[in-house]
């Protein structure tokens, strides 16, 4: 489990990179290169504004 502070700055910068006009991958790739734990990527994009069903659809191309 990724402690709240460090998901916290993952979670700025990611929004950040959304701001700036980063797509889907790019902002998931992010999450890979700093280790932050798959299972807790649906919740830190939704809380990026993702809708839940384009994630699930997403995350199933990305991971299979």
């Amino acid at each position: 489990m990724t402690s709240e502070f460090v998901r916290n700055i993952h979670l700025a910068t990611a929004q950040r990179l959304k701001e700036q006009g980063a797509d889907l991958n790019c902002i998931v790739e992010h999450f890979e290169n700093v280790y932050m734990p798959m299972d807790e990527l649906p919740g830190l994009l939704g809380q990026l504004g993702y809708p839940q069903q384009d994630l699930k659809q997403f995350l199933k191309g990305v991971y299979q």
